[in-house]
């Protein structure tokens, strides 16, 4: 009997403690998944603050950044200007204590806001350790320095960021930033992981705290680097007890209940686990987000990078062309000299002619480098893009080959474009040149019209565009195709893929300035093995075609007659100007500054036939010149002369109809039809007043 009630108890035994050994398992096994899910997330939301904290950080250094570069790029500014700048950069971060504006002796200029800091103003940050430590350390980097902990002169600890300020490339004083830690911190971290605690610390101080003030369970903790500029923070989550409440459940009830509740426990234990997946999938997707977001930022940096680069490179670029413009007038004019008096037989009449060839080759050199800085001289007017486009196009197919064919695609409703003619049809055969050498196997050229209106929506997509109505100029090859290393580069100048001896690499830099020196921008899409798609987007206009006639052949005189005034700061440009014109008969009267010529005409009572001007020299230009010399003579007739300009006077290069100029350098025979030019014109022909409203 023993035995029989034995072995009835045995099965049941066995299948109980069975099932009570396999429910405490599989509960641990699910704590043991449960603890790792919650160290998964723990970590997503350390992760999370740090994404946040860094993101939030550069976008309020990003703010003064920005006030710097935008100073730079405007040049000297006065205090008033600045604090103004600075009130509205702040009213969009409330998290900065204050903005102050330094001199180079560590003196507070100005402060924003002044009624949180009202004894600031004027005060000598050399006697203060913090302040004075990170001016220097900016003045030496020449980079934005931000420091660790420091106490504030009104109280409380924070960080400081300091910005070193230019003008015209010289360091002409800093933006210092304060931010106090609780200010900072608590407007970035209020809404974020609310089932953790938080807390932050700066090596071993503790800049931000939300805990309980309780010890944590080191199991549960996670932690994070929060780095900026030259400094790192160390973040600490752990989950709440709320969060953990239901993992506590003691093992031995589990095994009294394990039997009957085993199903229960498990649904619920699944779907606990796939709750707390769930928001961990948020948390790394909001996570890839905030990184896409943080890229974007570092994609347009890199971008207005570039930007500077270019118009940095072009105003070199710029500078160089024009004194080497001078030279080569020097060099053009002694050639052509020599030339008058060498006879048709001459010894040295071969060499003088490659000279003046030379010479002709260098100006046009020259003429690219200044239409990439944008300082070329343009003659816009309003035309047709369909037109001019159809005329270049009936010069390409000689061009192009028979490997290569054309298509043509223009929008008949086109609108209309203000531009320099003769510039614009230069910039379509530069691009074409460049996608026939892309072809070299043969392939297809397409030239396409199209209207577009750019919205808001549409800048960033094209990088330095403005939103309006714009017309497109497509040329599209099915060439070689570029990386995107080479479309980096493809409008700087002298850059270049081909051989050495078969390209100067300033074709497409010439696009690069004209296009922009007209108001518009260029997209580039090219990918190796497909061929390349340049888009060139101009503003559009509502004004009708301007219809140009044939300019009049000037009447060939013998000699010329009258005096002319030669307004000129370079010596050796001004007496190759002077022998020019006295070999076209004109008797000369040479002026080294505007002031020397003022002077001049004052004392002089004879009549000045013409004056002759630079029209960029030091102390006074061509255009302020002209205005003091009408008031002194009512009427008198102006010829500017210039290798290009940046002078106001006739907005940038861009002359009106009209306006009398000749562009360096010149032989004698074209400034002696240009003067004839001018000197035969009627007195309503002469524009200056044209030039002056251009």
């Amino acid at each position: 009997m023993q035995r029989n009630f034995i072995d009835r108890l045995l099965l049941p035994a066995i299948f109980g403690i069975t099932t009570v050994i396999a429910a405490l398992i599989l509960w641990q096994l699910l704590l043991g998944h449960r603890r790792t899910e919650i160290q998964a997330a723990t970590k997503e939301q350390a992760l999370f603050v740090r994404t946040k904290t860094e993101s939030e950080l550069r976008a309020s250094i990003l703010v003064l950044e920005q006030l710097a570069a935008r100073w730079k790029a405007r040049g000297q500014q006065s205090d008033s200007d600045m604090e103004s700048d600075v009130e509205l950069a702040m009213s969009g971060y409330a998290a900065y204590q204050a903005i102050e504006g330094i001199d180079l002796s560590y003196r507070v200029v100005w402060v924003t806001p002044q009624n949180r800091n009202p004894r600031e103003q004027g005060a000598d940050l050399n006697q203060y350790e913090p302040s004075r430590s990170v001016l220097q350390s900016a003045q030496e980097s020449h980079q934005v320095v931000v420091s660790h902990s420091a106490n504030f002169r009104q109280g409380g600890r924070g960080l400081l960021i300091c910005v070193p300020v230019y003008s015209h490339e010289q360091l002409t004083g800093f933006l210092l930033g304060a931010f106090r830690y609780q200010a900072l911190l608590s407007p970035i971290l209020q809404d974020v992981a609310p089932d953790y605690w938080i807390e932050i610390y700066d090596g071993g101080e503790q800049i931000y705290n939300r805990s309980s003030g309780s010890q944590p369970d080191k199991k549960w903790v996670q932690t994070a680097d929060i780095q900026f500029q030259q400094i790192t923070w160390r973040a600490y989550a752990w989950p709440k007890p709320e969060t953990l409440a239901y993992t506590r459940t003691p093992l031995p009830q589990v095994a009294f209940v394990a039997g009957i509740l085993l199903a229960g426990m498990l649904a619920f234990a699944v779907y606990m686990a796939e709750t707390a997946q769930l928001r961990a999938r948020d948390l790394v997707k909001a996570n890839t987000n905030l990184e896409k977001e943080i890229a974007g930022r570092q994609q347009a940096e890199d971008a207005l990078r570039q930007a500077q680069k270019m118009e940095a490179v072009g105003r070199l670029a710029g500078g160089v062309a024009h004194d080497f413009n001078n030279l080569l007038m020097v060099i053009r004019g002694h050639a052509a000299l020599s030339l008058r008096n060498a006879g048709v037989n001459g010894p040295l009449r071969r060499e003088l002619d490659e000279i003046l060839q030379a010479t002709d080759r260098a100006s046009s050199f020259t003429r690219q480098l200044l239409a990439f800085s944008r300082r070329q001289v343009l003659q816009p007017r309003v035309l047709d893009l369909n037109a001019l486009t159809t005329q270049v196009a009936n010069m390409l197919p000689p061009v192009l080959g028979d490997d290569i064919r054309l298509l043509i695609d223009l929008d008949p409703h086109l609108g209309h474009v203000k531009a320099d003619p003769a510039l614009l049809e230069q910039v379509i055969m530069n691009v074409v040149f460049n996608a026939r050498d892309a072809m070299q196997e043969g392939g297809e050229l397409t030239i396409h019209t199209l209207n577009n209106d750019l919205d808001e929506a549409s800048l960033s997509v094209f990088p330095g565009a403005h939103a309006g109505p714009y017309v497109v100029l497509v040329i599209r090859d099915t060439g070689h195709g570029m990386t995107e290393e080479t479309q980096s580069h493809i409008f700087e100048p002298f850059f270049t893929t081909k051989d050495r001896g078969k390209g100067t690499g300033l074709g497409l830099a010439t696009v690069y300035g004209t296009v922009s020196q007209s108001g518009g921008f260029i997209s580039v899409s090219s990918k190796v093995g497909t061929g390349t798609e340049i888009k060139i987007f101009l503003p559009r206009v509502e004004e009708p075609v301007e219809v140009t006639s044939a300019p009049e052949v000037p009447v060939q005189a013998r000699k010329g007659e009258g005096t002319i005034l030669v307004v000129e700061d370079d010596d050796a440009v001004r007496r190759m100007t002077r022998e020019f014109l006295k070999i076209g008969g004109y008797t000369v009267l040479e002026a080294r500054s505007g002031a020397e010529a003022i002077h001049f005409m004052e004392r002089r009572e004879q009549p000045i036939a013409l004056v002759l001007t630079d029209v960029l020299m030091p102390g006074m230009k061509g255009r302020e010149l002209v205005e003091r010399l009408g008031k002194l003579r009512a009427g008198i007739k102006v010829l500017y002369m210039s290798a290009y300009t940046e002078d106001a006077a006739i907005n940038i290069g861009v002359l009106s109809p009209g306006t009398a100029f000749i562009e360096k350098p010149f032989s004698p025979e074209d400034l002696a039809n240009k003067v004839r030019e001018v000197l035969s014109a009627s007195e309503n022909g002469i524009s200056e007043k044209q030039f002056r409203h251009s």
